[in-house]
């Protein structure tokens, strides 16, 4: 089961039930070790990971294609931890200095732009119910044509990135 919504313009909303335990699920997206094997369309690899789940830790990764010729730099802060049922983080596009920069393939993007991402973890029996809502702020951003652009090719990625996730969470990576 997998549903994914656009309650508004800059807002994406998924929902995923995973067959696997949620404490395994948490796993994926707190230890940078099992992050790296799932996170971001199966064209890239997650590079430099570091994540400090607790309030105000950081969350950072760069994503990059196999030949290189893509790089994009994310660096954000959580702001809600409650483990093991809901992350909360403000995320950013950065340069591989950290600064904020606009990624590669979005070269219009409003570097103040940010992406709150909630991810929301429920038991359904032995399976997880896993909800990510991400939404553009300031919510004025969200009508940018650079961060409609990024919002559409978010859609695909997130598709294939949940796909990727599930496939680990059930040890078929």
């Amino acid at each position: 089961m997998e549903t994914m919504t656009e309650p508004n313009v800059g807002e994406l909303v998924l929902t995923r039930l995973l067959d696997a335990p949620r404490a395994l699920v948490w796993s994926a997206w707190t230890d940078p070790v099992h992050f790296v094997r799932w996170f971001g369309p199966t064209s890239v690899t997650v590079k430099n990971c570091v994540i400090d789940p607790r309030p105000g830790g950081v969350i950072r990764f760069s994503h990059e294609t196999a030949d290189g010729s893509l790089k994009v730099h994310v660096s954000g802060v959580f702001e809600e931890v409650v483990e093991p049922q809901r992350l909360a983080m403000r995320l950013g596009f950065v340069d591989a200095d950290g600064k904020p920069a606009a990624p590669a393939m979005v070269a219009d993007w409003p570097v103040h732009a940010r992406l709150l991402t909630i991810v929301t973890l429920a038991e359904r029996g032995a399976k997880t119910l896993l909800t990510v809502e991400q939404r553009v702020v300031p919510p004025e951003a969200a009508g940018l044509a650079a961060v409609q652009k990024e919002r559409r090719l978010a859609r695909e990625g997130w598709a294939e990135t949940l796909d990727r996730l599930d496939r680990v969470v059930v040890g078929r990576q």
